[in-house]
């Protein structure tokens, strides 16, 4: 005597129906724009121009001495760790994606010309030429 086994149905039973496409109206979005909205190619131009898209902040990263309850430890640790992923994949990969080695590079002040390379820190400010009439540089 043999049993059956019972068949339980779902949507991945049912054959696909593709007819159901074609009810659907011509799409409207707009192909002029996928550029902008691809991540490889935003990486792309920031590789060659070094700006970032209009909107995007620098991550940046703080001291938390001051955080005295698990709430608020918990919503740094959060903000922290939002803050790291907001970074681009090659940055990331350079830290092993591990946030403790980026927060040693930062603390570390020898690898502030790599952090501005990885554009983690402000540039250093343009020095303006001495003035041709001063010798020493200083104008008085």
């Amino acid at each position: 005597m043999s049993r059956s086994i019972p068949q339980f149905r779902s949507a991945y039973s049912e054959p696909s129906r593709l007819s159901d496409l074609s009810d659907f109206e011509p799409s409207l979005t707009q192909q002029s724009f996928k550029d902008d909205a691809d991540i490889n190619v935003l990486l792309e131009r920031f590789k060659v121009t070094g700006q970032l898209p209009q909107g995007v902040r620098l991550p940046t990263y703080g001291d938390f001495t001051g955080v005295s309850d698990y709430r608020t430890a918990l919503d740094a640790l959060n903000t922290a760790r939002d803050s790291f992923m907001a970074m681009p994949a090659d940055v990331r990969a350079r830290f092993g994606n591990d946030p403790q080695k980026f927060l040693e590079f930062c603390s570390d002040p020898s690898n502030l010309d790599e952090a501005r390379k990885l554009g983690l820190a402000v540039p250093p400010p343009h020095e303006s030429p001495a003035p041709a009439g001063s010798p020493s540089g200083t104008v008085i």
